[in-house]
C-alpha cells in the first residue's frame, strides 16, 4: 500500500520506513504552506490537506512534533524547529534551550508527535504520541537529530541520541503515533467506519486524562477486590458457628467494610507501583510510558494510596491481624512488581483474603488449628487460581484474543467469590452470612456496570 507523506525530512522517513513495514512511503514536499496553527495537531492537517488534494485515492499523512519543556511553559513547542530564528539550525537550538535551562532544577520535558492522515475517501484522522523525559545538562551521543542529544526518556540514563534506531522506535512519540498509524491502515482497505472508530478508542485513552488515570488503575477490575474480603469473613463466620475455641468475632461489619475499603487503596496502590516500574518496558500501551500521566504524579499518588491504607486501618480499628496481613500484602505487592513472578500475585489475592478473616478475628486463649480450615482453604484456592492465571497471561500485550480471554478469568473471580459466599450462606444460614452474600451480589453488578460504564478502559 501507497502512503504519500508531508515531508522532505530524511530522518523521518527512514523511521516512518522502519516502524510503517509494508507500506510504501512517498515523500511529497508540502512547499509554501504556512505552519502557523497554535498547536501540533493544527500544523499537521495543514500540510496533510495541502498533499491529499494532489493524492485523492490515496491514503495522505503529516506529522508535527516538537519538544516542550515543563520549566518553560511547554517551549519550544510549536516552534521546535526554529527555536533559535530562521532558519532551522539544530546547533542553535540545542544551545539556545540548554542556556534558557541554566540554573533550573525542573527540567521535566516531553517530546510530541502528532500525525494527521486524510483517508482515499477523504476522512480526516488525527492520533498522539508522547515521550516522557527530561533535558539532560549537556549534549550526549550522535544518533538521531534535532534535541535528541540533550533528551533523556524515562526510564533511560542515556539520551536519545545514545540509543540504537530500534531502541528509540520502541519508545519515541514518532514511534508511538505512528504505531497507531499502524493500526488505522490495517491492510489498507476503507468504508467499514472501524478506522475512524478505533482513532476515537485511541484518542479517548490519550486526550482525557481522566480516563488515563482509569486505566492506569484498571478500574474496571476494581469490584473484584472487596469481594476477597467478604469471603475471608465468611470462612470465619462460619469457624465461629462451629464453635471454634479460641475465637470470637470483633464488630463484623464496620471491620468488613473498613477492611473492604482499605484492600482497594491498596489494590490501587500496586497498579501504581506496577505502571511506575515498567514505565520503560510498557510501550505504548499504558498511559505513563504514553506520556498521558508524569511519573511524578503517578507517584504522588501511590503515596497517598499507601496513606489511605493506614488512615482506613486506623479509623476501622482493626486488630493487629489485619495490619500483619497488609504488611504481608505490601510485601508481595512490591516483589511481584520488580520480579513478575506468578506465584506473588497470587499471594496477593490469597493474603487479601486473610485480610478479611483478620478483620473480623479477635483471638482469645489458644485457638485449634481446625478453626482455621475454611480460611485456610479459601486462601489456597485463591492463591493457585490467580497464579496460574497470571502465569497464563504472559505475551497477553501482543495476542488480542488472549487479553480478552485474560480479562474474562480476572473477572471471574467475582464469581468464585459469590459461590464461596453461597456455600458459606448455606452452611451456616445466619443473617450475617446472608448479609455478606447480597454484598457479594451487589459487587457483581457493580463488576457488570463498570464493563459498561467504561468500555476505553482497559481492564486487563
Amino acid at each position: 500500500m501507497r502512503l504519500y507523506v508531508a515531508t522532505h525530512n530524511s530522518h523521518k522517513i527512514a523511521e516512518m520506513s522502519k516502524i510503517l513495514e509494508g507500506v510504501e512511503i512517498v515523500p511529497d514536499n508540502p512547499e509554501g504552506v504556512e505552519e502557523n496553527a497554535p498547536d501540533f495537531a493544527g500544523n499537521a492537517l495543514v500540510k496533510v490537506r495541502a498533499i491529499a488534494a494532489r493524492h485523492k485515492g490515496d491514503w495522505s499523512m503529516a506529522d508535527d512534533s516538537g519538544l516542550e519543556v515543563e520549566a518553560l511553559g511547554g517551549a519550544p513547542g510549536v516552534h521546535s524547529a526554529r527555536y533559535a530564528g530562521e532558519p532551522c539550525n539544530t546547533p542553535n537550538n540545542n544551545a539556545l534551550l540548554l542556556k534558557n535551562l541554566t540554573g533550573v532544577t525542573n527540567r521535566r520535558a516531553r517530546f510530541t508527535c502528532c500525525c494527521a492522515l486524510v483517508s482515499p475517501e477523504g476522512e480526516e484522522i488525527v492520533v498522539e504520541g508522547h515521550c516522557p523525559g527530561r533535558i539532560a545538562e549537556k549534549a550526549a551521543g550522535v544518533e538521531g537529530f534535532g534535541y535528541d542529544p540533550l533528551f533523556v526518556p524515562d526510564g533511560y540514563e542515556k539520551s536519545f541520541a545514545e540509543l540504537s534506531p530500534d531502541e528509540k522506535n520502541a519508545i519515541s512519540h514518532r514511534g508511538r503515533a505512528l504505531e497507531k498509524v499502524k493500526t488505522i491502515l490495517g491492510d489498507g482497505s476503507a468504508g467499514d467506519g472501524s478506522r475512524v472508530e478505533h482513532a476515537e478508542r485511541v484518542e479517548g485513552k490519550c486526550g482525557s486524562r481522566v480516563l488515563a488515570w482509569l486505566q492506569l488503575f484498571r478500574i474496571v477490575n476494581l469490584p473484584t477486590v472487596p469481594g476477597d474480603v467478604l469471603v475471608g469473613a465468611a470462612a470465619m463466620l462460619y469457624a465461629a458457628a462451629l464453635n471454634a475455641s479460641g475465637v470470637v468475632l470483633g464488630t463484623c461489619f464496620s471491620a468488613v467494610i473498613w477492611a473492604s475499603l482499605a484492600s482497594c487503596l491498596a489494590y490501587l496502590y500496586g497498579l501504581a507501583d506496577n505502571d511506575i516500574v515498567g514505565a520503560a518496558k510498557d510501550g505504548s500501551v499504558r498511559p505513563i510510558p504514553r506520556g498521558d500521566i508524569s511519573v511524578g504524579a503517578a507517584r504522588v499518588a501511590r503515596g497517598l494510596l499507601w496513606g489511605g491504607v493506614v488512615v482506613a486501618g486506623a479509623l476501622g480499628n482493626l486488630p493487629p491481624g489485619w495490619w500483619v496481613a497488609m504488611l504481608l500484602l505490601f510485601v508481595c505487592i512490591i516483589a511481584y512488581n520488580r520480579t513478575k513472578w506468578s506465584v506473588v500475585m497470587g499471594l496477593c489475592r490469597g493474603l487479601n483474603v486473610l485480610a478479611g478473616v483478620a478483620a473480623v478475628l479477635v483471638p482469645v486463649g489458644e485457638a485449634t488449628w481446625t478453626a482455621f480450615a475454611p480460611a485456610g482453604a479459601v486462601f489456597a484456592a485463591w492463591t493457585l487460581y490467580i497464579a496460574a492465571v497470571t502465569a497464563y497471561s504472559k505475551g497477553e500485550e501482543t495476542n488480542p484474543s488472549k487479553r480478552v480471554f485474560v480479562g474474562f478469568l480476572v473477572g471471574a473471580i467475582v464469581y468464585l467469590q459469590l459461590l464461596a459466599l453461597v456455600i458459606f450462606s448455606l452452611l451456616d444460614p445466619s443473617r450475617e452470612q446472608r448479609c455478606l452474600l447480597v454484598a457479594g451480589g451487589a459487587l457483581l453488578v457493580l463488576l457488570r456496570s463498570f464493563k459498561g460504564l467504561f468500555p476505553k478502559v482497559s481492564a486487563s
